[in-house]
């Protein structure tokens, strides 16, 4: 996995808003008090991603016969936003698979 460089800086001031960027909807705090910080908002892009992925997997979860591969797609999602907040916290920047490309691609 590829991983970007940030600075020791950067790590240490962001890593709790990196962290908190894959808690539900906390992504937006990161946005509010850490815009300038690079390495907070390459994690909040990827906590966006997971939250919408687990809206359409709740949304699309009590639909008979599909709606269990929406269930399963939550738990995986939930073990990646897990992934996620130990790579913040370790102050690592690894690629995760689809998610930190679709988040390359949002416009924030």
């Amino acid at each position: 996995m590829e991983e970007k460089k940030f600075t020791e800086v950067e790590i240490k001031e962001g890593a709790p808003f990196a962290a908190l960027s894959y808690v539900f909807f906390l992504w937006i705090l990161t946005f509010i008090f850490k815009k300038d910080n690079a390495f907070a908002l390459y994690h909040a892009r990827q906590g966006i991603v997971i939250f919408i992925g687990d809206v359409i997997c709740l949304t699309f979860m009590f639909i008979p016969i599909i709606g269990v591969l929406f269930g399963l797609l939550a738990l995986i999602l939930a073990v990646v936003r897990v992934y996620g907040i130990l790579l913040s916290l370790t102050g690592k920047s690894d690629k995760i698979y689809v998610i930190s490309d679709l988040a390359e691609k949002l416009v924030v």
